[in-house]
């Protein structure tokens, strides 16, 4: 029997499975209950002693993640500024195995280059693996740019109504596929069919919502960034901003 256990699998879950992987160019897609179940995932295909690199602007809920708890079972963790390639290359030791970053970053929205660090990873051996949350597929497709695995929170851009909370990853080979997807189903932290069923809703309106939000975001940050009692606004597409492009 195909769907005999629904921590296991099930038809809604692994619609949207699919969908994710299709979005994202992946080889397949999984769904967690949040996007930190999601991360703590990924981050268990690692082995003790095992280094990580991680950006220094990263979600504070995956610092605390990161370092509180997995430090406790034998990783360990270097942070860098990922804009700066100078300083990946410093921080990567014998045991590094992966560069783990946020573009857009939360909340400080700093802009990394995915393709370069990237293409810095390649030359070493390591993994890249993007959280894409504040971009989504609709922005930025990291896989063909040249990472290994991509991480999302649902419960922000691609569920889009603030009523679920959800995690989603995508991985780029057949092998990393079979390690995350072990990990879901002996873990468990899976995604409920409801649950899933409401960020296969959030996605069809997907790239309308993000055209506007665009537009609605600048809008409020070149407000800010003209306002006297504003000392500065973070915001890429602002011309004044150092991730402006």
């Amino acid at each position: 029997m195909r769907w005999d256990y629904t921590r296991s699998g099930n038809p809604t879950r692994e619609y949207l499975e699919k969908e994710i992987a299709y979005l994202e160019d992946g080889d397949a897609g999984f769904v967690f209950s949040s996007g930190l179940a999601a991360i703590s995932t990924v981050f268990s295909i690692f082995d003790r002693d095992d280094h990580i690199i991680i950006g220094d602007s990263v979600y504070g809920g995956t610092y605390r993640l990161l370092n509180d708890y997995f430090t406790k079972h034998g990783l360990s963790f270097t942070t860098v500024d990922t804009r700066d390639l100078d300083a990946i290359k410093a921080a990567i030791q014998p045991n590094t195995r992966a560069i783990y970053f946020e573009t857009l970053s939360n909340p400080l929205l700093k802009v990394t280059s995915v393709k370069k660090v990237s293409a810095l990873a390649k030359e070493h051996g390591l993994l890249t693996i993007v959280d894409n949350t504040f971009l989504t597929p609709y922005l930025q497709q990291p896989l063909n740019l040249g990472a290994h695995i991509v991480i999302h929170s649902a419960t922000k851009y691609l569920g889009g109504h603030s009523d679920v909370l959800a995690g989603l990853v995508v991985t780029k080979t057949p092998a990393l596929s079979q390690q995350v997807g072990y990990l879901q189903n002996a873990l468990g932290p899976t995604l409920a069919p409801e649950a899933a069923n409401l960020v296969r809703r959030g996605i069809e309106t997907l790239s309308l919502r993000m055209a506007r939000e665009q537009q609605n975001a600048l809008a409020i940050a070149e407000h800010l960034e003209a306002s006297p009692l504003i000392s500065s606004a973070h915001y890429p597409g602002l011309k004044r901003d150092p991730n402006f492009r």
